[in-house]
């Protein structure tokens, strides 16, 4: 499993909305304690470290996405 693959599978969990990368995550019900919680298991997972200050940034499911891919 790809690292867009897992990000989708853990936003899945978080939403019972369809969604597709250009969604919103305000309109998934996504709030920033979900997207804090998603950005530490995925510090975690990948070894990475992401800077609290680019999550303010991050509106779509893809912008998630990239800020993790390009973390790496």
């Amino acid at each position: 499993m790809n690292t867009r693959e897992i990000i989708i599978k853990k936003l899945q969990n978080l939403t019972k909305v369809k969604f597709n990368e250009d969604s919103l995550l305000e309109d998934l019900k996504i709030d920033s304690l979900d997207l804090a919680e998603l950005i530490i298991e995925a510090e975690q997972a990948f070894e990475i470290s992401i800077d609290d200050n680019k999550l303010n940034d991050v509106k779509t499911v893809k912008d998630v996405i990239l800020l993790i891919e390009n973390s790496n």
